[in-house]
């Protein structure tokens, strides 16, 4: 309990043991306090006592009269404030102890949280476009244009004798000996050029518009600590993603037989689905970081969006559901890159049934020595395939299964809604799979069902931030809220 009923008449008092009968509201402020507080207890207490501005924001979060000025027990260190000790009248324990309730200050400079927030809800829908752009540029038989790389990059071909040097460059590589030998003109070459020098290009713009202002806004301190290392391991993995770029293409100028040797001889020139895969997991994971820490920026401290002490046990029993699921999603994610690294999206064009069968012999198979048979399960057409879909189907059971639980649960209003559209993003994005499949991969809708993967991760990782919990570790101080400041409740 928060607010404790200590009399009016005591002018100080020791709170540690004490545990007030009070509302969930008043109960939650007190949970924030602990959280922010950790292991104050154990430092032993200091007299100092709360007043303005921290008084009026306890009176509207506890529901509750606030009496301020009077001394309580809280060590200021706990708070950053050093540690000598404070003394009665002291405002800079409560503005602090505020600050830290509301998670101000401590990953950015304080006033500075939605403009670095939106910065990196920038840096999101360009990483979006990106993995959208990257979609198109292989669809459309563009991503072994070109045949060598610089890291700086380069302009295009700027006249006729280049372009035909790289043109006579791109014959030496299977996809144009094996595809379209004799057949391409150099029309169709510069086309396809454009879009893969584009791509390229593009990841480097989106480079640059994080990178310079993470180095100004570390710089100046407005960034801080925990988020500037975060965000600079995001800007390393950038940088790491752009060789790691370079080397599935790169294993596309090989023959396809070296990368896939299951699938036989005469295979069609593609890039190893292996390194596809890298590459997909590694621009996921550059998207997830800047949205999960945009979030973070943008949205209310746990402690403060729960609430309720019914909304903090409930979001905890909506998380424990929430993680399998938010897996189940994930590794269907990473199962694209198989289909379409194999051009699996090209086979068995029928629904529900593969073909004639509900579950194809090559599955059975492949079931019957998995150790044996490990590649199959990532290059063999048929289970390829089928692997997608049933991970796909298990997605869309899971999210459910998830926004129905989730509905029997008093959760907080962002909590709430992120969990009831999740089922409708999984099950839009299954629905454009069978539609991508049935008219045989259409470069317009293949497009659209990579970027459906990647707003269905933007769903789950929605739910996953929603449904955060405090640090456990400050669970233990429920009577440190006492330390919110020396209150009482008329």
């Amino acid at each position: 309990a928060i607010l404790s009923q200590a009399k009016p008449a005591l002018p100080s008092f020791t709170f540690w043991p004490h545990y007030g009968s009070l509302g969930p509201r008043a109960e939650m402020l007190g949970l924030a306090a602990a959280r922010s507080l950790g292991r104050v207890a154990a430092k032993g207490p200091v007299a100092t006592s709360l007043r303005q501005p921290a008084a009026p924001w306890l009176q509207r979060c506890s529901g509750a009269p606030v009496r301020v000025n009077s001394s309580v027990a809280v060590n200021p260190s706990a708070f950053g404030l050093g540690t000598a000790a404070a003394v009665d009248g002291s405002s800079a324990v409560s503005t602090r102890l505020v600050d830290v309730l509301l998670g101000r200050g401590q990953l950015v400079k304080e006033g500075y949280e939605k403009a670095v927030g939106y910065w990196l809800m920038g840096a999101s829908g360009l990483l979006y476009s990106m993995i959208a752009i990257g979609g198109y540029t292989r669809l459309s038989g563009s991503g072994l244009s070109m045949t060598d790389w610089r890291i700086e990059g380069r302009s295009l071909p700027r006249s006729e004798e280049l372009w035909k040097k790289e043109f006579e460059d791109y014959k030496r590589f299977p996809e144009y000996q094996r595809l379209h030998n004799g057949t391409m003109e150099l029309t169709e070459f510069k086309r396809i050029y454009f879009v893969e020098w584009f791509h390229r290009m593009w990841g480097r713009g989106v480079g640059v518009y994080f990178a310079v202002p993470l180095v100004y806004l570390g710089a100046r301190r407005i960034v801080r600590g925990p988020l500037l290392l975060r965000l600079t391991g995001l800007l390393g993995l950038g940088i790491s993603q752009a060789f790691v770029g370079w080397w599935m293409v790169r294993s596309g100028f090989d023959p396809p037989e070296k990368h896939t040797p299951t699938l036989g001889p005469n295979q069609r020139p593609r890039v190893s689905p292996y390194r596809l895969a890298s590459h997909w997991t590694a621009a996921l994971t550059l998207y997830v970081g800047c949205v999960w820490n945009a979030l973070t920026l943008l949205r209310p401290s746990p402690a403060v969006a729960h609430g309720t002490a019914e909304a903090l046990a409930a979001a905890g029993k909506c998380r424990r559901l929430a993680l399998p699921v938010a897996a189940a999603v994930g590794i269907t994610l990473l199962s694209g890159p198989f289909v379409a690294g194999n051009d699996a999206g090209r086979a068995f064009n029928t629904w529900p049934k593969m073909n004639y069968d509900w579950v194809p012999p090559e599955v059975v198979r492949a079931v019957a020595n998995p150790f044996a048979n490990m590649r199959l399960f990532f290059e063999e057409t048929a289970v390829v395939q089928f692997n997608h879909r049933t991970l796909a189907y298990a997605s869309v059971i899971g999210a459910l299964g998830l926004s129905a639980y989730g509905a029997s649960l008093p959760l907080w209003s962002g909590a709430a809604v992120a969990v009831r559209l999740l089922p409708l993003a999984v099950g839009a994005q299954m629905c454009l799979g069978i539609a991508t499949l049935l008219l045989y991969v259409p470069i317009e809708l293949g497009v659209a069902h990579q970027a459906g993967g990647v707003l269905v991760l933007t769903s789950v990782v929605a739910v996953l931030h929603a449904l955060r919990l405090p640090a456990a570790g400050m669970l233990a101080l429920p009577a440190a809220v006492a330390a919110a400041g020396a209150v009482a409740a008329a």
